[in-house]
């Protein structure tokens, strides 16, 4: 999920408090598609926790991050970071094989 959105579910979540927010009014209030929701929500226990047996979220306030949103913005924005350049070594190693591949000819 991209950052701003992120960063909007987090923010709107927290916003609710300990009484958390359905899939379809959190879907409602930050126009981002329940399925998109669903898979960022479960992807990220850290972050979030389910409430009961109902399809309500909230802001995981056992977690490292203390339920505090700015550090869990912070330490999504860095995970996007990393994968980032993760992404740009892998390319860059790819490059060079091929190169040396092209050389070895």
């Amino acid at each position: 999920m991209e950052f701003n959105k992120a960063k909007l579910v987090i923010n709107t979540l927290a916003e609710h408090g300990k009484s958390g927010c359905g899939i379809i009014s959190l879907s409602n209030q930050t126009n981002i598609s329940q399925q998109e929701l669903r898979e960022f929500l479960n992807s990220h226990n850290d972050f979030f926790c389910k409430i009961g047996n109902e399809s309500k979220y909230t802001i995981n306030s056992f977690s490292e991050h203390n339920g505090s949103p700015e550090l869990m913005i912070k330490e999504y924005s860095k995970n996007i970071a990393i994968s980032k350049i993760s992404i740009y070594l892998l390319v860059a190693a790819g490059i060079f094989v091929f190169g040396y591949l092209l050389g070895s000819l």
